[in-house]
This record gives structure tokens, sequence and C-alpha cells, in this order.
């Protein structure tokens, strides 16, 4: 491992100019990750989270492996490591943004050969590369809270198995909290828990109940999400303080939801997600439009 995940800190990151993960890298704009992914430099950060996309690859299969390394150059250029999600299970109503459906999971076809041709092309490119600090097989599995459970958990069994065929980086799953996280432990090395707190020191609690169940699994753990979003500036700067200090104060590696403002669900004022101190205001980036940091959000400044 290259890094410990208690040393990670930096963000999650979607560009600007894309509200859908199949446009992100089916039309890459290398402009805009240049001008955006530096800001993430003035809050002491060594690690992005990227979501990747199947859909982008069916679409355009090795443009789309292009596009990646397009990424890691600009990520490398500005030494930080990156956390690539090779799949999305989590959608918002009201603005999805892709990922894997319900119905691909339900499909007939034995053994979710469906997805093996993405994997297989994606670990013969990346699998061992030295720019990535750790492979997340899926943003936000939902077993075993669905009637899909169990087919999602044998499909992410699977994705598991064909990608620990090839890396021998460590790999986790961006699960959410409680039993969700347990649910999908024994597939990673590090163990991932996004969250969500909505009150000044609500996260010390939680930390507290995740770091027991990493002891009692016998694996680290890292938090992939957190800070939820709110309309006013000053108050979500509050909370993402909170948060990210009572992380720091246990030791636990962070990468906040989201660094950039754009057009994915909660980069901007009109398109908000459930994630907030009240219902709609889950606006949640720490750089404005114009590459300023959000007001409230300064004390995170660090470089």
């Amino acid at each position: 491992m290259t890094m410990q995940p208690s040393a990670l800190r930096g963000f999650n990151y979607q560009p600007g100019h894309s509200a859908v993960l199949q446009y992100t890298w089916t039309n890459f704009d290398r402009a805009c990750w240049e001008r955006e992914v530096p800001t993430a430099l003035r809050f002491g950060s060594n690690t992005l989270r990227i979501w990747l996309d199947w859909s982008a690859y069916l679409a355009v299969g090795p443009q789309m492996l292009d596009a990646v390394e397009s990424a890691l150059q600009i990520l490398d250029h500005n030494n930080l490591k990156m956390m690539p999600v090779l799949f999305n299970r989590w959608t918002d109503p009201l603005y999805p943004a892709g990922g894997v459906s319900t119905e691909d999971l339900n499909s007939p076809a034995e053994n979710f050969a469906a997805f093996a041709p993405y994997v297989t092309a994606m670990m013969e490119r990346f699998a061992n590369d030295e720019r990535i600090v750790m492979w997340d097989l899926c943003n936000e599995p939902q077993a075993p809270h669905t009637a899909v459970a169990d087919k999602e958990t044998a499909w992410l069994r699977r994705i598991n198995e064909m990608t620990r065929e090839h890396t021998e980086i460590p790999i986790t799953i961006g699960t959410m909290s409680g039993d969700n996280v347990r649910n999908f432990a024994d597939l990673v090395d590090v163990i991932s828990f996004h969250p969500y707190t909505r009150e000044i020191g609500e996260m010390k609690r939680v930390c507290e109940d995740h770091l027991a169940m990493a002891r009692e699994l016998g694996k680290p753990l890292l938090c992939t999400e957190m800070c939820c979003g709110s309309l006013d500036d000053f108050e979500r700067g509050a909370l993402a303080r909170d948060n990210i200090e009572t992380l720091e104060e246990y030791g636990i590696g962070w990468l906040a939801w989201q660094l950039a403002s754009g057009l994915f669900v909660t980069g901007s004022r009109e398109r908000t997600d459930s994630n907030a101190v009240r219902p709609g205001e889950g606006y949640m980036p720490f750089v404005l439009p114009d590459g300023s940091t959000r007001p409230g959000h300064e004390w995170l400044e660090r470089a």
C-alpha cells in the first residue's frame, strides 16, 4: 500500500461541466479538469475519489480508457492520487447521474457476463498503476436493504473476484453506514463509510461505532464521503469543519463530498439532493465556479 488509509485527505471530484457520469467520460473536458483539480491542493489534499462509468465504456470503448488516462495524468501532475470508483449504485430521483440499475442486475445473463469486458479492460490497462491509491468497486450498493440485495451482493462478489485476479492495489467499496458496511466488509481490504451527519457533535458517535466495527472485523477504516449540505454557506462550513476535525481526531482518513461547483447533483443551488441539514438543501461544493473557496469553508485552507 503506497499510503495508509488514515493518511488520505481530499475530495470526491465531479467535473463542473458534466451532470451525468457517461458524459463525463465520453466527452472528457481536459481544460475543465486542469482548471478545477488544482483547487484541491489549497486544502492539503493528496487524493481525489473519481467515479468511472460502465455505460461510457459500452458507448465508446477504448476512448473511455483514454479519458481515464488523461484524468490520471492531470491528478499526477498535481501530486494527487486517484481512487477510481468502478461502478455506482446511488441515484438521485430528480437528477439521476447514471450507474448500474436494478434492471441491469436482474439481467438473465449468467455470472454477470455483461460487466466483464469493462472490468477486464480497466484492469488490463490500470490494475497496478502507481497513480492509483485504492480501487473502489462501487459507490453505495444498497444491500441488505432492498429487494435486489442478494443479486447485488452476488454481483459485487463477482466484480471483486474479477478485480483481484489482476490488481495488488487495496480494494474498498463505498458503503454507507451500519449494516450496509458490514454486508460487504468481507470483500474489502479497507472498510469505507459515508457519515452524512446533520448536527454538530453527531460525528463522534458515528466514528466510534464504525471504529468498533472495524476493530471487530480487523480492517482499517476510511471515510469516502461526508459533509452534508446546506444553502447557508456558513452553516454548511461549520458542519463540514465538525466532520473533518472529528475524523482527524479519531485518526480516520477522509474524502469529502464534493470539491467543485458544477452541473452534477449537489454542485449548485439549483440541483440539490437529500443529504442536507434540511430537505432540499443538499448544496455541497467547497469551491465556487470562479475558483474561490466557498464562504465559511476557508478554515480548511492548508496549502
